[in-house]
């Protein structure tokens, strides 16, 4: 019961054996031997897997009968993002990033803004 346990709660999150045994500093082999009840965890391993599945140690020998809901992590949405980032302004000048303040930033965006309008009405004599 303990193999099936462990089998389940590695790919419920997606982890493969040697992930698995990476995190318990265990042996791919020694992971698959458990899984596949070829070999039997001793107590400290046991302890090890209940810990870091969140489960009980009655669960994975099949003392228990349901495991915890793992939720799927979802990826933080791109507006999350936005909105926790730091604003960060900077102007590049002869090659060298230079950091603007905000004023400086939008002061920056407004005249670029306005030579832009200017630009787009020039009649073309006045461009020469």
């Amino acid at each position: 019961m303990y193999g099936a346990r462990i089998r389940e709660l590695r790919k419920r999150r997606g982890w493969t054996m040697k992930q698995l045994g990476q995190r318990l500093e265990l042996a791919e082999s020694t992971i698959s031997g458990y899984e596949n009840e070829i070999r039997r965890p001793d107590m400290d391993a046991l302890l090890r897997f209940a810990e870091l599945f969140d489960v009980t140690v009655d669960y994975l020998l099949g003392r228990e009968g349901v495991a915890p809901d793992v939720p799927t992590p979802t990826p933080p949405q791109p507006e999350t993002l936005r909105e926790r980032a730091t604003p960060y302004y900077a102007a590049i000048w002869d090659g060298k990033i230079e950091s603007l303040t905000e004023e400086e930033a939008a002061h920056l965006r407004n005249s670029l803004e306005m030579f832009r309008l200017w630009q787009a009405n020039r009649r073309p004599s006045d461009a020469e």
